[in-house]
């Protein structure tokens, strides 16, 4: 049977060449792989031990020169009498013997002086001595980065894990989302006030941005707001989270879109609006999306332009026991003290805050003829407390 014939260094490189091609081509191999096994190799080569291949070649030239045994190479002197003699005669006597183990010893000699020929030459080149194998094993490698590049996913236990880890925090989303069966629009009329309501109580806000369009309505609701601008000749727009009220909106004549805040502020050009307008929102947001949208805001007014947001006053309890937490969708008040702290580092001027919506006067303590000072001023300190105006309008200028 013949011999196998030996694999070049070239064919095998091509080999592993087409190899590599084949698997990134079918997106088997990740992104980078090769760059990150190229920096390993670095790695690998930087911490190698270097042979002394001068000094192992001397000891090889010794060892040829010294790796020869003869029998008369064998001393036979000594210091006693007669012992030179004596020897001789010995050896001659075991003479076979003797060259039966030198002759062992020669060829062990001669088979490690091969060996140790071999890997001197295989240390001085290196590339030149490679197995018959190493594409198989170099592609094993190749695999096994890539498996692990993609990480643990490409099993199915994996995916059906990860797979019931996004239905559990789709899960908590929805529940965390408020969906009631009861219409946007009935609770507006029940708590908010009938459409004629809203519009006297918003009339002298409305014109407060003439002369300031376009106006963005954030949060427009059933677009009272909108009518009232656009009756005063303002060109305005509005955006609502609700499907329902945009969708109520719409069929109104009103330009609303379904979009939050922030999201629609982020994407429109820089000073692309003359007025923003926030009513009964801004009690709805995170703290990070108030102060994103006190952020942003900026950018997108032009430099006479205004921003007016209205909410209801923490410093009021009234307002905790009759309005706040009628609605379900309210997170956390704000109070005006923070809310004006926003807008001044965010580099706004003229921030005013304006007090608005006093409680009913039959709800307020009144005064008492017969009550003495102490008790009058007991009576103004209470009801600055309990009944201070229930909503605030912050007033700003970018």
């Amino acid at each position: 049977m013949d011999a196998p014939q030996p694999t070049s260094v070239d064919h095998l490189v091509n080999e592993l060449r087409l190899k590599v091609a084949e698997r990134r081509k079918s997106g088997f191999y990740p992104e980078g792989l090769e760059q990150e096994l190229e920096a390993h190799f670095r790695r690998v080569v930087a911490h190698r031990v270097h042979a002394d291949l001068d000094g192992l070649r001397a000891n090889l030239d010794v060892l040829d020169v010294r790796g020869s045994f003869d029998p008369e190479r064998i001393p036979l002197d000594t210091s006693m009498p007669g012992g030179a003699t004596l020897h001789r005669l010995v050896a001659k006597l075991v003479s076979r013997q003797t060259q039966g183990v030198l002759e062992q010893v020669q060829q062990f000699a001669d088979v490690v002086r091969e060996a140790l020929g071999r890997i001197t030459d295989a240390l001085e080149d290196p590339n030149g001595h490679i197995h018959a194998d190493l594409v198989g094993q170099l592609d094993a490698v190749f695999e096994r980065l890539a498996a692990y590049e993609r990480g643990p996913t490409d099993s199915a236990a994996s995916v059906a894990d990860l797979r019931r880890r996004v239905e559990a925090l789709e899960g908590a989303e929805h529940r965390r989302q408020f969906a009631p069966w009861y219409s946007a629009d009935a609770f507006e009329s029940a708590f908010r006030g009938s459409a004629e309501e809203l519009t006297a109580r918003y009339t002298s806000m409305a014109e407060r941005f003439v002369g300031h369009g376009p106006v963005l309505d954030i949060g427009c609701g059933r677009g009272e707001f909108l009518m009232l601008l656009s009756k005063l000749g303002v060109e305005a727009r509005g955006i609502e989270v609700d499907p329902k009220l945009v969708e109520e909106a719409r069929e109104a004549g009103l330009d609303v879109s379904l979009d939050d805040a922030v999201t629609h502020l982020a994407a429109l050009p820089d000073r692309s609006l003359g007025g923003i307008v926030l009513i009964q929102v801004i009690e709805h947001l995170t703290p990070q999306g108030v102060v994103d949208l006190v952020a942003v805001a900026r950018h997108k007014l032009v430099p006479d332009g205004l921003i007016v947001v209205e909410t209801v006053n923490p410093q009021s309890l009234y307002t905790f026991a009759h309005s706040f937490y009628l609605d379900p969708t309210h997170g956390n008040p704000v109070h005006p003290a923070y809310l004006k702290f926003l807008f001044d580092e965010a580099g706004y001027r003229l921030v005013e805050i304006e007090w608005r919506s006093d409680p009913p006067a039959a709800d307020v303590l009144v005064a008492d003829e017969s009550a003495s000072e102490v008790g009058e001023a007991n009576r103004k300190r209470l009801n600055q407390i309990l009944f201070a105006p229930q909503d605030y309008a912050l007033v700003a200028r970018p």
